[in-house]
């Protein structure tokens, strides 16, 4: 039922991508406006996520994982009745408060249940479901945004999601809290949220507002300046939101870089093959979703497997074919994919190629960042390995959507967009290059 409940939040993921067009034409609103139903999304999670993995190792994790389920639920509904774009806005802020208590706890239970040795294929299991999931996100969203609209693709989890719950609270066995400890850095929540919201806000709004404004300046640098507040109360506070401890873990540091340039590009392309579909081919939803779903119906499955393979032979064995794979792929949807509709002859190989690359690397790259994580610690560690992943999904997303609306034809914006992909895959290489050959396991006090 662990695993139930996390496949309904990844159909959430994939569906608010097919949906992102028919919600703009709902409010009459600019895309960059809607955008933000995606990039607050990803705000909130970035800046919620390391205090929902404290939460989970405080007060237990089964208690996190269904509250955050419920709250993910709550949110759903008012996404679903939202009357204005400011209001759906704040409604994906609800939903995402509830993933970023879920996520580190259901990925500790994971771990839990998998034992120290078997990490990568506890993190590739989950990464399969989740692709499960998200492989018929796109055409159960296209069919039911063409068929009834897009508010009852979000309103379809209530029903679901409550015998979920049901069965959740039943089923799970409640961890009694942790005896004592210091009271949480609340103090340092705020922190870690204005280094996370502004940071991508500047990103975010650069186009509009310019790069060289003073807001955009602005934003950045008080994320710089909100940072260095945060990590000096961290190295202070006797329970501090961050654990800087875990950073002196080279698995987990090389984990953090591999899932910002790697995994965090996901969002950025998936939305960009969206729109390129819909738009540069003319598909319906429905078409364009079942076009792209190959990418989590082959990836997906390919997690487990890669999962096993990691902690048998190491990430490296996995990880770096996975990159290579799409960096390929990126150079054939540069190159190959034009305004000429090919779709069985060039799109669908391509995107098959793409979708093992992911198989191999995406999960495998959060496996890398937790593998040595102490067990006691085990719901920071998923979330603060997962900031840099959500922050990449926000500001490749953001991107993406700048360079399609600066591109001349919708040909132009993807090729913009596989070029940035294949420069963050290239960067990340020899990170991947440096990691350990075979599985090892670190003992860390």
């Amino acid at each position: 039922m662990v695993g139930s409940a996390m496949v309904l939040t990844a159909l959430n993921f994939s569906i608010s991508f097919v949906a992102f067009g028919e919600i703009a034409e709902t409010f009459d609103a600019e895309a960059t406006t809607v955008s933000w139903a995606l990039t607050a999304f990803s705000i909130t999670i970035g800046a919620l996520i390391v205090p929902g993995g404290w939460a989970a190792d405080r007060y237990g994790r089964a208690r996190m994982f269904a509250t955050g389920f419920a709250v993910f639920l709550l949110g759903s509904g008012l996404v679903a009745l939202a009357p204005t774009v400011e209001l759906l806005v704040a409604a994906r802020v609800v939903q995402a408060a509830g993933v970023a208590f879920q996520g580190p706890a259901m990925l500790a239970l994971m771990l839990d249940a998998f034992g120290p040795d078997r990490r990568a294929t506890a993190v590739g299991v989950t990464g399969g479901l989740g692709g499960v999931a998200a492989a018929a996100g796109p055409a159960i969203g296209g069919a039911m945004v063409e068929s009834v609209g897009w508010r009852w693709t979000f309103a379809a989890n209530i029903p679901i999601g409550l015998i979920v719950l049901a069965v959740l609270l039943r089923l799970l066995t409640f961890e009694r809290p942790a005896d004592g400890g210091d009271v949480p850095d609340l103090p340092g929540v705020l922190l870690m949220v204005g280094v996370v919201a502004g940071f991508i806000l500047g990103i975010v709004q650069s186009d509009d507002w310019g790069f060289a404004d003073v807001r955009t300046i602005g934003s950045v640098a008080g994320s710089v300046v909100l940072s260095a507040a945060l990590l000096r109360r961290s190295r202070r506070h006797p329970s501090p939101i961050l654990n800087l401890d875990l950073f002196t873990i080279p698995s987990f540091r090389s984990g953090m870089g591999l899932q910002l340039l790697v995994a965090g590009s996901f969002g950025g392309v998936f939305l960009t093959e969206l729109q390129f579909l819909t738009d540069g081919w003319d598909l319906s939803l429905l078409e364009a979703g079942l076009a792209i779903a190959a990418i989590p119906a082959i990836a997906g499955p390919l997690t487990v497997v890669a999962g096993r393979t990691a902690d048998r032979h190491g990430h490296r064995t996995v990880i770096v074919p996975g990159m290579v794979g799409m960096i390929a792929a990126g150079l054939g949807f540069a190159l190959l994919i034009g305004d000429e509709q090919q779709l069985w002859s060039r799109w669908v190989p391509i995107n098959a190629l793409y979708a093992v690359g992911v198989g191999l690397a995406h999960a495998a790259c959060q496996a890398v960042a937790v593998n040595d994580v102490p067990a006691e610690q085990l719901g920071m560690g998923a979330g603060m390995s997962r900031i840099s992943q959500e922050i990449g999904n926000a500001l490749t997303a953001a991107i993406a959507i700048t360079l399609i609306e600066q591109a001349r034809t919708p040909a132009d914006g993807l090729q913009a967009t596989m070029v940035m992909l294949i420069a963050l895959t290239a960067i990340a290489i020899p990170v991947a290059w440096r990691l350990p050959r075979r599985h090892r396991v670190t003992a860390v006090p």
